[in-house]
Parts: structure tokens; C-alpha cells; sequence
């Protein structure tokens, strides 16, 4: 029989559990589901899952460290790429200071090498500027989420999904971004088991399940919540025992409320009222889960349009309790373990502040090392402080900035003129062709460790794949940098990691490698062993001294994203299910790419005619910040007015088009998810 290896999907945040099995050469052949996690996938895998083999066996991944000589890049030895990146990263570090070097973590990498990344900025560089994929997401939900309720996660699990009588869907095409969830929702929409209600700017193929589709005007979130959370009030279907008993700030938010206009926010949004008189209902005496994507997060005020969210949350009393809570669908395997893991700016591990003097004595202790104290930059921040000359080098862990930030043709020209450019991934990305030195590292199936999905369950994923090359794990690769640095760690395994991460954060203390070989993942927060986590948050009170969640009136946008004269249309981005992200994964997969090959834009048939294109054509997107071609398709999905198109595929890519400012002064978020376009047919193609 094949030998096969019981891994964690490195897709999205779902967690699936897979098996990868390998031929007589030890190389992956297939990818299957066992079955083995009922709690989960079960058997059920999605087309990426079920490509995952192709991926880790591509041709193009990365097998030796690469250093640039002469303007090139050429294969060295570890030991001279390892030499060279410790040697520049201290000159730039005495020359310039701490502040000078940039750190960006991946949201696919283990728990253990997202620790060491972070400890590696924050220990042996000394400045916290470090960063994840999440600020381009779901920075956003983290940062309101913490504010409002304590963490900055997901309240719920899939038991609730199985309990819940209505779920609320905002600009989140799960199907799309999430189908193992979707296949859930779309079984009990079917049997009429929940009340689906969706709310996207598109009419995607979920519509046909809900009871109520309302298809806002893209930035106009904040209006229609409001008016749906001032409808319900004003009907008196919220909770105000809930909200009396276990919330601060209540009477400010229905103050904020009390001259709230609901019609004018109707026009505005393009909603009409009486379909958010009829969801009001809909949501009124049942357990109600409510579910984000990016449609919501991805705009200058992200934090603000999920405040609004998480506000009418805790107004109809759906937290904390079976069948209810709020749920932002985070984009990547172990995206939420990124900012667990505190690989973010103003976060430490374990959800601890860093404006928290203990919490950084507590980890200085165990370091034996005294933390930076100031906030360190975002993502978006470390670009624009290249072009200020304040971020001198940058070390990037399997993210793709080159292609993932908005204008990237301006971020790549910055990524240029950096003095050290590092690159560590699997593949040659967008990026690593600016890079002054690339490592190849290992990925899953070749390492073992753990990842924390989406709803906070921590996961074991094994080992056994023969690596390409020479490549090595993450953590392995931080290790021999620090050392060269003057820095004596002696991890040995990412076991040994995972033991130290147990006693800085207390909310992981419990889980240990041993105790997820045999069960089926841990929710954290799990405080010692004999603790079994806790898959639903805030049943016993809020994260907070008070016990008490948060309710924070929000304030309408001044301006939102519009079309104009030479701007007439919206261009929308987004997933489709047969790719990932930068595409730097999923492209590598023969079957993905047989059934989409290629980026396009798509368009209302009504708006094809006016504008005199046609199914095939080429065009050009022009947007104030940029332009590019791409195929053109007809699509009744997309509502007049608007287009769509998938942020896949580098050529084109899409966020070349979209605006680095402003950004969300909370989560310090682009907006990335729409801008104002005009399309031209291109002649000759």
C-alpha cells in the first residue's frame, strides 16, 4: 500500500485534513480526504485541496539559496547565502538602527517558524516592525474584534453553524473562498433548516439560497447596518437584558442611533427597506451567526464597517452563546496563527498587548532579552517609508508584496531601491526577482509543526515528504541567521518551539504536539493540560476585566469610492475557487490552470453592449492609479454599473490598479477591494 502522510491543507483557513499519497519515490502522487476529521472536512476536499500534490512537486520550486552577484542572481551555498544575511543585516542595522529593517511573516508558514520570525525582528533586530498577509485582509476584524470583545478572532465553530436558525452573509462569496463551509450553509439553506441572508454588491451563485439577497453599493456597508440595527431597535427586536448585562457603552450606541436616517441610508446603500425590514425579522428571536469576507474589510474604514457588524452583533444578544456569533472568514491556513503568534506590529504573542508592560516583561523574561516598547510599522507603512529612506532592508517570509500591495508597480520599483532584499519561500515569486538574497524553504508535507485555522483550532500537521533540494524549514533558516548575529538559539525541532510559545502565551499552555497527534485540533485559549480549549468564545463573559463587551457608535464615511465621468465604472476584485492568493500556489497546478488559465474582467451584459464589447474581446482597465489588459467576459453575476475580476494572476495583476491611501487609520489597511475604472476595447488583439 502507497505510504500516506496526514497533513493540514496549506490553502484557506478552513484547516482541512488531508492526506498526501506518495509514490515508491517518496514524492506526492495524490492528495485525498480519510476522513479522519469528522469534525471538519470529513472526506470532502475542495479542487485546490485535491491539487495540493502538484503544487508541492512543482518543477519551479525553489531548491538552492540564490545571492545576487553582478546584477544576477546565482546558486551559492548556505553557508555564504547564510553569512551574507547576517553580515548585511548588521551593518544596515548599525548604520541605520533598528528601525531600518522590515519583517513580513507569511500566513502559510507553521506556528513555530511565525514565533521565530517575530522573535527574530523583535530579539535580535530590535524593532517591532513585523507584519503579516493579514493586513491586507482581515486586519480589520483582528483589530475591532480585539477592541470590542477582547480577541481578535472568531467567536464560533462549526457546532454552531449546525445550531445556528439564521446566518447573515456579508460580501463573502464562500463558495468561492470557502466551500467546505459553503457546502454546510448551502445543505441547510436547501432543506430549509437557516434563514440565508446575503449581502454582496454581486449576484454570485449563492443567491439562489437565500431568503433575502441585498446587494449594497460597494462602501456603503456602514449605512445599511445601521439602519438594519436602528430597524431592529426601533422594533424593539434587540436584547436589552443582554445588552444591559454583559456590555459597556449600550446607551451611547443607541444614542448614536436615535437621529440615524434609515431611508437616506436605503438611497444611498441602494438597499431597499423593506428587505431590511424583512432580515430584521429574520433575525429577531433566533440564534444568528453573523459571517464577513473581505467585501466588508477592504476599504479605508474596514475597521469601522466591522465594529458596525460586531455592534448589531451584541444589540440582538448573538455572542457567546450555542448557535451564535460572529465569524470573519480569514483568507489563509494559518493567517489567524500569524497574528497568534504576534507577527504583528502592536501585538505579542498570545494575544498580548504590546503597550503592556508586563506582557513584555513577561516574554523579555524568557528571552532573556529587554522588547522594543514603540508600535512598530505595518505592511503598507514599511513601502512608503522605503520611498522615505527609513526602511533600509527587508526580509520577507513567503509573502508576494510585489503583487499582493495595491499599486505594485510602484511597490516594486520600491523593493529596488532597498540596500537588502530577502526572500525566503517555495517558489520564485514576483518579489524574488528583486531580491538580493533568496532561501528556499520546506513546506508542508517536508515539515512538521502546527497551524491554527480560522476558528482557532490548533492543528498537527506530519511530516514525510522528501524536500526539493536543498530546502530547509522556516525556523531553521531564522535560527541560522540569528546565530551568525551573535544570537545562541539551539532549537532542535519545531517541538522544541512549540514548548517555549507554551510558556510565553498562556492561552497555548495546554496544547502540546503530543495531545494534537491524537485528537482532532485544540481551540485555544486552552491554560493547561487537563483544559479540553474552548471551541466557543465569551460564554463565560468577555475578554476583558469587566467581563463586558464593547459597543462602539461608528460614524458614516465621509466619501465613498464612485464612478465619475472619466471613471464610469466600479471595478471590484476577488476569488475564484480554482485559485489562491497571488496564484503563486495554485498556478502551479496543471489541472487548476486547465480550468482557468488566465485572468480576466467581467461585465453586465447591458453595459457590454452600451460600451460595444463582446465575450473574448480585449480590453484595457484604466483606473487614476494605473492600467492593464486583460480578456474580457459577459456576466450576469455583475450588476450594472460595476466589474469584476479575479486577483489571481500577475499578468495582469489587478492591484496594480487600486490606491496605497489612504489608509484605515485603525487596522492601517489599503483599499483594496474596489476603484473607479474606465475599459477600453483594444484594437488588434
Amino acid at each position: 500500500m502507497a505510504d500516506m502522510i496526514p497533513i493540514v491543507c496549506s490553502y484557506c483557513g478552513v484547516g482541512c485534513n488531508l492526506e498526501l499519497v506518495l509514490n515508491e519515490k517518496g514524492e506526492p502522487e495524490k492528495t485525498i480526504a480519510s476522513g479522519r476529521n469528522p469534525d471538519l472536512n470529513g472526506k470532502y476536499l475542495c479542487v485546490k485541496g485535491a491539487t495540493l500534490h502538484e503544487m508541492i512537486g512543482s518543477q519551479d520550486r525553489l531548491v538552492q539559496p540564490l545571492l545576487r552577484k553582478a546584477d544576477r542572481l546565482e546558486a551559492v551555498s548556505w553557508d555564504e547565502a547564510l553569512e551574507a544575511a547576517a553580515v548585511r543585516l548588521q551593518e544596515i542595522k548599525k548604520r541605520h538602527g533598528p528601525e531600518s529593517v522590515g519583517m513580513l511573516c507569511s500566513g502559510k508558514i507553521l506556528n513555530e517558524a511565525a514565533y521565530l520570525s517575530q522573535k527574530f525582528q523583535r530579539m535580535v533586530i530590535g524593532s517591532n516592525n513585523v507584519d503579516n498577509c493579514a493586513r491586507l485582509c482581515h486586519g480589520p476584524s483582528e483589530v475591532a474584534l480585539r477592541k470590542q470583545l477582547g480577541f481578535g478572532a472568531v467567536s464560533t465553530f462549526l457546532e454552531d453553524f449546525a445550531l445556528m436558525e439564521t446566518v447573515i452573509v456579508v460580501g463573502a462569496h464562500t463558495s468561492a473562498t470557502y466551500p467546505v463551509i459553503w457546502m454546510k450553509l448551502m445543505h441547510r439553506a436547501k432543506e430549509g433548516q437557516i434563514n440565508l441572508i446575503l449581502a454582496d454588491p454581486r449576484a454570485t451563485d449563492l443567491v439562489g439560497f437565500a431568503k433575502v439577497s441585498l446587494h449594497p453599493r460597494p462602501g456603503t456597508d456602514l449605512h445599511w447596518i445601521n439602519a438594519l440595527a436602528k430597524i431592529m431597535y426601533d422594533k424593539g427586536y434587540h436584547d436589552e437584558l443582554f445588552c444591559k448585562q454583559h456590555t459597556i457603552g449600550y446607551q451611547a450606541y443607541v444614542n448614536s442611533l436615535e437621529q440615524f436616517d434609515i431611508d437616506a441610508a436605503c438611497r444611498l446603500s441602494g438597499v431597499l427597506r423593506q428587505d431590511l425590514e424583512q432580515v430584521a425579522g429574520l433575525i429577531h428571536g433566533r440564534k444568528t451567526v453573523f459571517i464577513w469576507g473581505m467585501g466588508l474589510t477592504q476599504h479605508a474604514y474596514g475597521t469601522d464597517n466591522v465594529t458596525a457588524l460586531v455592534n448589531l452583533a451584541l444589540l440582538t444578544g448573538n455572542i457567546g452563546k450555542p448557535g451564535c456569533g460572529v465569524s470573519p472568514l480569514r483568507g489563509q491556513n494559518n493567517v489567524q496563527g500569524a497574528g497568534d503568534m504576534g507577527a504583528l506590529p502592536n501585538v505579542l504573542p498570545g494575544q498580548m498587548h504590546l503597550g503592556e508592560e508586563a506582557s513584555r516583561l513577561h516574554i523579555g523574561g524568557i528571552w532573556n532579552s529587554i522588547l522594543p516598547e514603540k508600535p512598530g510599522l505595518s505592511a503598507p507603512e514599511m513601502i512608503h517609508a522605503i520611498a522615505e529612506g527609513k526602511i533600509r532592508a527587508l526580509y520577507v517570509i513567503g509573502e508576494n508584496p510585489g503583487m499582493s500591495e495595491p499599486q505594485s508597480t510602484f511597490v516594486a520599483w520600491m523593493l529596488q531601491r532597498l540596500d537588502l532584499l530577502i526572500i525566503q519561500d517555495i517558489f520564485p515569486t514576483n518579489t524574488a526577482h528583486c531580491a538580493d538574497i533568496v532561501f528556499p524553504a520546506k513546506t508542508v508535507g517536508e515539515e512538521e509543526g502546527t497551524f491554527t485555522n480560522a476558528a482557532r483550532r490548533v492543528q498537527f500537521t506530519s511530516k514525510g515528504v522528501n524536500a526539493k533540494g536543498e530546502a530547509r524549514p522556516d525556523w531553521w533558516i531564522l535560527q541560522e541567521i540569528a546565530r551568525r548575529m551573535g544570537y545562541d538559539w539551539e532549537y532542535g525541532s519545531s517541538h522544541d518551539i512549540w514548548e517555549e510559545i507554551r510558556q510565553v502565551a498562556p492561552i497555548f499552555a495546554g496544547i502540546t504536539h503530543e495531545r494534537l497527534k491524537t485528537s482532532h485540533g485544540i481551540f485555544w485559549p486552552c491554560y493547561d493540560e487537563a483544559h479540553t480549549g474552548t471551541p466557543r468564545l465569551y460564554e463565560n463573559g468577555f475578554a476583558f476585566r469587566d467581563q463586558r463587551a464593547r459597543f462602539i457608535p461608528v460614524r458614516l464615511p465621509e466619501q465613498i469610492i464612485e464612478a465619475t465621468p472619466d471613471y464610469p465604472y466600479v471595478l471590484i476584485t476577488g476569488r475564484i475557487i480554482e485559485h489562491f492568493n497571488t496564484g503563486e500556489m495554485s498556478r502551479r497546478s496543471a489541472k487548476l490552470l486547465r480550468i482557468v488559465s488566465e485572468s480576466y474582467v467581467e461585465m453586465h451584459p447591458a453595459d457590454a453592449q452600451k460600451e460595444g464589447l463582446s465575450q473574448g474581446d480585449w480590453v484595457r482597465i484604466i483606473s487614476p492609479f494605473g492600467a492593464v489588459e486583460a480578456l474580457f467576459k459577459v456576466s450576469e453575476s455583475v450588476l450594472p454599473g460595476y466589474l469584476f475580476a479575479p486577483n489571481h494572476f500577475d499578468r495582469p495583476n489587478f492591484n496594480a490598479l487600486m490606491s496605497s491611501v489612504p489608509l484605515d487609520p485603525q487596522a492601517r489597511m489599503p483599499a483594496l477591494k474596489v476603484v473607479p475604472v474606465k475599459i477600453v476595447k483594444q484594437a488588434g488583439r
